[in-house]
């Protein structure tokens, strides 16, 4: 199967441009007498556990993140309570998921550059376009959406048409680029797009078709196909 070039290249948030920033939670945590471990592995091995322990599209993120910092708590060997209290301190303080990841400016830049409608479709908590601002990654794209801004979350496929329908796209001419199978791909698949999932730490056990290690990688794919007209089906 080949798929066709991409109009538009939409973009998931957490987990994909950005990450927590491990660096200031890190200092709260030592502020508070601790001292963690690698928090950058623990942050990537908690992440990845979306698809197959927390969540999986299913259940409700306030229910299943109290666990998914629960678990992260103990690879970075702090107590879950005190974790737990620190992160929703710096996290109220400053949105804590506002490190860009590498290559991040580049890939919006080179999409755009190449005549690419490029966005982001995130769930969060209003507070994504702040993130992606102090990421220096918010006016490299066109549009930002926030589930929490347009009241739909992802999986539920109605989000997306809260970017296509402003930037002028079909689905089926729009690409979608996440972490999670279970919520990014899912919901991208149900609304029509073409679905890839980013691996940055090489850590995912959930297969998909479309996996790339880098946002240079995908960015090469997307570019290569918008060249080429159509791009084989990986």
């Amino acid at each position: 199967m080949r798929l066709p070039a991409p109009k538009g290249v939409l973009f998931d948030a957490g987990g994909t441009l950005v990450q927590v920033h491990t660096g200031r939670l890190g200092e709260a945590l030592r502020s508070r007498g601790h001292e963690p471990g690698d928090l950058d592995d623990a942050f990537w091995q908690a992440l990845v556990r979306v698809d197959s322990e927390f969540g999986m599209g299913t259940e409700p993120f306030a229910q299943w993140f109290p666990r998914w910092l629960a678990r992260m708590a103990v690879d970075c060997g702090v107590p879950e309570e005190s974790f737990a209290d620190v992160w929703r301190a710096a996290d109220e303080a400053q949105h804590l998921w506002d490190h860009p990841l590498p290559g991040a400016a580049e890939c919006l830049q080179r999409l755009r550059s190449a005549g690419l409608r490029v966005g982001v479709v995130s769930n969060s908590d209003g507070r994504v376009a702040e993130a992606l601002g102090r990421a220096r990654l918010a006016d490299l794209v066109e549009i930002i959406i926030d589930s929490e801004v347009v009241g739909v979350a992802k999986p539920d496929p109605a989000i997306f048409a809260y970017a296509l329908e402003p930037l002028g796209l079909a689905a089926e001419e729009t690409w979608y680029l996440g972490d999670t199978v279970s919520y990014d791909a899912a919901g991208a698949d149900a609304a029509g797009l073409t679905s890839w999932v980013i691996d940055h730490w090489g850590l995912h056990t959930h297969d998909h078709p479309r996996l790339v290690r880098s946002l240079t990688e995908f960015t090469d794919a997307a570019l290569a196909a918008l060249s080429q007209g159509r791009v084989d089906d990986c």
